[in-house]
């Protein structure tokens, strides 16, 4: 089975840019992943320094954000994270005793994760929530999601889901982005529910980037070997074809307009409408497989 190995350091590239907002945990994610060092270390010798990359930060939070608002706005009680790396929102969400939350990933980033979700419990003296669970699972792999869902109810009313991803597909090829929708769909189809993700991406919004963004995607394209965005979708109109081909059917919203506001533009001094100049790219889309129960 392929998987999208080395892709954790950009878990820590993440946790490096979230740090700046309220998003739960964050701070405490970023010191004990020592991501700072993390970073420094994958720019060394690019020219680039991490300051030069914080206006990336408010995205992050953004995309965040949206994400868990828009679970929220579902109203599903149930979740399964894929390629959830360390951003620990099921941590979070689970502090709600009604929703059951998973969060999965590759088993040496699951590993990694058990240890820093026990560190921050002691820290925070959090109890060892029965509704959140660690799962190692790669979501090309349509097995390995069904063994991380199931402890969730397949009862009626009570049986929906809420599939999720973030910063997992543009890494990901052409075919491996088909097989994680079609193992998606699949679960939709066995549960009802949505599947929430902002990874799709058009190559007008991809290539209309810095230099400095350009030098950026390749020091991480060297580090987790593989390109981004090299699938992009040519225009919506092939994008909604791709979907249609796979049995799902949604709407866009725009992220900017989902997530609550943006902690880190004020706390980096970063003009707000930075975020306003990237809105065409900062969509987050919630599907249904077409013809399901």
């Amino acid at each position: 089975m392929t998987t999208y190995a080395k892709i954790s350091v950009t878990a820590k590239l993440a946790a490096y840019m979230r740090r700046f907002s309220d998003i739960p945990f964050a701070e405490d994610v970023a010191e004990v992943l020592q991501a700072r060092e993390a970073f420094d270390a994958l720019l060394a010798g690019s020219g680039l320094q991490p300051d030069d990359l914080l206006w990336y930060a408010p995205i992050f939070e953004v995309r965040y954000k949206s994400i868990a608002a828009a679970i929220r706005a579902s109203r599903v009680r149930q979740v399964v994270e894929m390629a959830s790396g360390v951003s620990l929102r099921g941590l979070a969400m689970a502090q709600d005793p009604a929703m059951s939350y998973v969060e999965t990933d590759l088993a040496e980033i699951t590993a990694e994760k058990v240890g820093l979700v026990a560190e921050l419990r002691r820290r925070h003296t959090l109890p060892d929530y029965e509704n959140h669970h660690l799962v190692a699972a790669n979501a090309l792999d349509p097995a390995d999601l069904h063994v991380a869902v199931h402890s969730f109810r397949r009862n009626l009313p009570f049986r929906q889901i809420a599939v999720v991803n973030e910063g997992l597909f543009q890494y990901l090829s052409a075919g491996e982005m088909e097989t994680v929708a079609r193992n998606v769909r699949a679960l939709l189809v066995e549960f009802g529910g949505v599947w929430i993700t902002p990874d799709f991406s058009i190559k007008a919004d991809v290539r209309n980037v810095s230099e400095r963004q350009q030098r950026f995607r390749a020091i991480v394209a060297t580090a987790t070997d593989r390109p981004m965005y090299n699938n992009a979708f040519d225009n919506d109109a092939q994008l909604d074809a791709f979907l249609a081909r796979l049995g799902l059917r949604g709407h866009v919203v725009s992220q900017l307009d989902t997530a609550a506001e943006s902690v880190s533009i004020g706390a980096l001094q970063l003009p707000r409408e930075s975020l306003e100049r990237s809105r065409s790219a900062l969509n987050l889309w919630i599907l249904s497989p077409v013809n399901a129960l």
